[in-house]
C-alpha cells in the first residue's frame, strides 16, 4: 500500500503534499480509534498512513525524510499525552472511569465516597448480635441472611453447614464474622 501511495506521488502531485495529506489521515483515523471499537484495526491503518507520509518525505528529499522522522520520533509521544490529558479531564472518560457520575472537582469525589464507606460500615456494624442463617457452607467463608438480605461472612473458628443458624459475633474490615447458635 505504502509503495503504491509512494507511486502515485510521484506520478501525479508533490510528496510532499501526498506527506501532509496522509498525516492528516493518520491523526484523523487515531482519533477515531477512540470511539469506534475495531479491536485496533483503525490505529492500524492510521500507522500505515504515517509510514506512507513518512516515504513520501524520503521520496521528495533524503534531508525532508530525516527530519520528519526525527519529528514523529519526538512529537508522537508528546501528542499522544497531551491527547490523554485532554481525553481523560473530558466528561465521557469521567464517565467511564468513575462509573457514570462526574464531579466538578476531586474534594466532592472523595467526600462522596467517603460517605459511603462509612454508611456501608455502619450498616455491617448494626448487625453484630443479630441472628440469621447460613445459606451456604462456611468453610470458612460463605453466604449468610439476616432478615431477607444476603452478605457474606466469614466462620469464627471451623466450618458452620448450610441451614444452620448464625450469629454475627464481630464485624471487622468489612468482613462479618459469625458462629453457630
Amino acid at each position: 500500500m505504502t509503495l503504491i501511495l509512494a507511486q502515485a506521488a510521484t506520478q501525479s502531485a508533490s510528496p510532499i503534499i501526498w506527506a501532509f495529506i496522509l498525516i492528516g489521515v493518520a491523526l484523523i483515523l487515531f482519533a477515531l480509534e477512540i470511539f469506534i471499537p475495531s479491536g485496533g484495526l483503525i490505529a492500524l491503518v492510521g500507522a500505515v498512513a504515517v509510514i506512507g507520509s513518512l516515504v513520501a518525505f524520503y521520496i521528495h528529499d533524503a534531508n525532508t525524510g530525516l527530519v520528519a522522522t526525527a519529528i514523529y520520533i519526538v512529537l508522537a509521544p508528546v501528542l499522544f499525552w497531551i491527547g490523554f490529558k485532554i481525553w481523560a479531564a473530558s466528561p465521557l472518560a469521567k464517565q467511564m472511569i468513575l462509573g457514570g457520575v462526574v464531579y466538578e472537582d476531586a474534594d466532592e469525589a472523595k467526600q462522596e465516597m467517603k460517605a459511603r464507606q462509612a454508611a456501608d460500615v455502619a450498616e455491617l456494624e448494626a448487625l453484630v448480635g443479630m441472628k440469621g442463617e447460613a445459606v451456604t457452607v462456611l468453610r470458612p467463608i460463605g453466604t449468610i441472611r439476616i432478615d431477607g438480605k444476603r452478605y457474606d461472612a466469614m466462620a469464627e473458628t471451623g466450618s458452620i453447614e448450610s441451614g444452620a443458624t448464625i450469629e454475627v459475633s464481630t464485624v471487622y474490615d468489612n468482613q462479618i464474622k459469625v458462629r453457630e447458635v
